[in-house]
């Protein structure tokens, strides 16, 4: 799972990629939705007293299409077998805050906690940065 970006300064889109060796998801998502998100994430981390060595990330596969934007995000914690998820719910023409569509899609990527430490660091790098970080943003040509 990684965190990317494409176009300028100041005119980026985010984006939330996954992938295994049969499927690749991309969704698109709002820079204060990753920031909320990967901050979120170190809080519990570091409140499970997880001190794992974060993983960097896999690269953005390219090219980048979200196959829908996200509504909201959420994240998880799955003791049993020491991952978090990040749950992700797609922006429907009828979303509302109070009321869940149930038409709407829903992603869950599951991180080991030093998956979920890479995915951390290099999130908020990219919201530090504010700018384009040419192939340290998580991009590879495909």
């Amino acid at each position: 799972v990684v965190a990317g970006t494409i176009g300028d300064p100041g005119q980026r889109i985010f984006f939330i990629q996954a992938h295994d060796a049969t499927t690749l998801v991309t969704l698109k998502l709002e820079k204060a939705q990753i920031q909320a998100v990967a901050s979120a994430m170190a809080e519990v981390l570091d409140q499970l007293g997880d001190e794992s060595t974060p993983k960097r990330p896999t690269e953005m596969i390219e090219p980048v299409i979200a196959a829908w934007t996200i509504a909201g995000l959420g994240i998880a914690i799955d003791a049993e077998h020491q991952r978090m998820v990040i749950i992700a719910e797609e922006l429907t023409d009828d979303f509302d805050d109070e009321q869940p569509d149930s038409d709407a899609a829903q992603a869950q990527f599951h991180l080991s906690y030093a998956a979920a430490r890479g995915f951390v660091a290099h999130a908020l790098a990219l919201i530090d940065f504010g700018r384009d970080l040419g192939r340290q943003n998580g991009h590879r040509p495909h």
